[in-house]
This record gives C-alpha cells, sequence and structure tokens, in this order.
C-alpha cells in the first residue's frame, strides 16, 4: 500500500470519533490553504452520515480525489446510513451549504450504480462463492434516494469557482449538477469498485 494511502487510512480511522462537525472550514479559507492541505485528511470529525458529508466537502474544495472517494466507499460500507436520511445541516454558510446540497446526488449516483449491478449496501467486501452471490442476488433491490432538504438550498447569487487541478477555472468536464447552483466545478469522479 503506497504511504500516502496509509496516511490516509489512518488519520480517516483517527477521525472517526463520535463527535459532530466544529466549524467547518469555509470554501474560501480551504481554497487559500488547498497547497498547505493537499493529500491530509479532512478537518471535520465525527462518525456521522453529516460528518462524513462535509469530510466530502472538505476533499470535493481541496480536489483530492482519493479523500473523496475513500469517504464515499466508507458511506457505502454504513448500510444504516440512508442518502435520504442525511439531516439537513442547516449549515448558515451559503457556499458551504450549497455544496453539501449537491453531494447527495453523488452519492446516489454511486451507490445505486452498485445496487443496480447486484451489491447492495452492507455486501462482504469478498464475496467467495455461489451461497453468498445467491443470496446478494436475493436481497431486495432498495435504491437510494436524495434527501428533501437538497432541494430548498438556495442557489448561489455569486458565482463560486472551484478550481481544477492545475488552479484554473474547469471548461472541459464541469458539473451540470453543481451548475444548478452556480458553482463551477469539474464533474467529481465518485465511481468506485
Amino acid at each position: 500500500m503506497a504511504p500516502s494511502f496509509q496516511r490516509l487510512l489512518k488519520s480517516l480511522r483517527a477521525s472517526l470519533s463520535t463527535s459532530s462537525p466544529d466549524s467547518p472550514p469555509t470554501v474560501g479559507w480551504l481554497l487559500q490553504n488547498r497547497a498547505a492541505r493537499a493529500n491530509k485528511s479532512a478537518l471535520t470529525k465525527g462518525r456521522t452520515p453529516t460528518a462524513s458529508l462535509y469530510r466530502m466537502y472538505e476533499y470535493l474544495v481541496l480536489d483530492f480525489t482519493i479523500g473523496l472517494r475513500t469517504e464515499i466507499e466508507f458511506f457505502f460500507n454504513q448500510p444504516s446510513w440512508a442518502v435520504a436520511a442525511i439531516t439537513d445541516p442547516e449549515d448558515p454558510d451559503p457556499e458551504r451549504y450549497a455544496i453539501l446540497s449537491v453531494l447527495p446526488h453523488y452519492l446516489v449516483k454511486a451507490f445505486n450504480r452498485l445496487i443496480e449491478r447486484g451489491l447492495p449496501r452492507g455486501s462482504p467486501a469478498i464475496i467467495a462463492g455461489d451461497e453468498v452471490e445467491d443470496e446478494l442476488r436475493a436481497r431486495p433491490v432498495v435504491l437510494e434516494e436524495e434527501p428533501k432538504w437538497t432541494a430548498k438550498v438556495p442557489r448561489l447569487s455569486e458565482t463560486l469557482t472551484i478550481p481544477d487541478p492545475s488552479d484554473g477555472t474547469p471548461e472541459e468536464y464541469r458539473s451540470e449538477r453543481f451548475l444548478s447552483m452556480n458553482i463551477i466545478a469539474e464533474e467529481p469522479h465518485v465511481l468506485f469498485v
């Protein structure tokens, strides 16, 4: 395993206390400290769906794809955390709240892709043998849905740009979902497995 991935896993495990996010960093702060925060674990601690969503927000703004995908996979492996049940963080920061409101769309996209292929949430890490495969196929298909609160989050009045990896304005692979919230960002890499 690569040393940077091992550090990420170690810091992710350390961050999974039972506390909730306290004063998450703003978009501006994350962008100003992007180089210093590169490839580091998120500042948000806690082992709740909301804390996980805030870590995804941090990784997205920092353009830390491995961190984002690791956090999405971690969320997937918490079968009791239905995406639709993520509570409204009612974040007072409009930029952060707008980003948080888009992220469940990508969770639904990533999770339903696997569920539709026969890999429900809560599946074992290793699927060996016909019995396990038959048991997975026999499970009801339960697709994820976005939480209702995401539809009520206001669109940003001023355009927010989350720079691409070269710190430029994303041009080629812009996310339509983020654009609907007046955020220019690349389509995040959220699919795993």
